[in-house]
């Protein structure tokens, strides 16, 4: 049960990822009004695996063009070229697995840099294209805080679903 609950919320935040990456809101843009962007999704995972059964499956469902790009404990020294000028991007949303996050001796951060999330920051505003993370612990970065240490699945429900009614998401189920 937990199980598809799981994999139908991927699928959900991928769908809205799909719809959202194709409506570009003007403003969003600031720095380029004239920016645009290819329909293909970024996948950052740990590894193949990972990306299949955690997006690429759901973007396949859609027929959505994907690239992966896989993240070993070591790092990565550069990321994809995002943007081919200063007013196209290259990829029209971006999916992060688990943070691409690893154990550094008993404490887990992510593979990716500082730099490197600045980067992705930088390309999300400068043309409006939106991260969708999953399977990532709540932070105050982001405005989430863990509700517990629990490692047991908690339940999720929604109370408004009106922005993603092609996504098939039920509220207080």
């Amino acid at each position: 049960m937990a199980s598809s609950l799981l994999s139908c919320l991927r699928t959900g935040a991928i769908a809205a990822l799909a719809l959202y990456s194709h409506r570009v809101l003007a403003d969003e843009i600031t720095a380029v009004a004239s920016a645009t962007v290819s329909s293909t999704v970024l996948v950052i995972a740990r590894d193949q695996t990972a990306a299949k059964y955690g997006a690429t499956l759901g973007l396949q469902g859609y027929g959505i063009p994907f690239e992966v790009l896989t993240v070993p404990q070591a790092g990565i020294t550069n990321l994809p070229i995002l943007n081919s000028s200063s007013t196209h991007g290259n990829y029209g949303g971006i999916v992060l697995l688990s943070e691409v996050g690893y154990n550094y001796d008993n404490q887990y951060y992510s593979a990716l840099t500082r730099r490197q999330f600045n980067t992705l920051f930088d390309y999300q505003s400068q043309f409006g294209v939106r991260m969708v993370r999953l399977d990532v612990f709540p932070a105050p970065e982001f405005g989430t805080v863990s509700a517990g240490g629990s490692v047991a699945d908690e339940p999720v429900s929604f109370t408004n679903v009106t922005g993603f009614q092609t996504a098939g998401l039920k509220m207080y189920v």
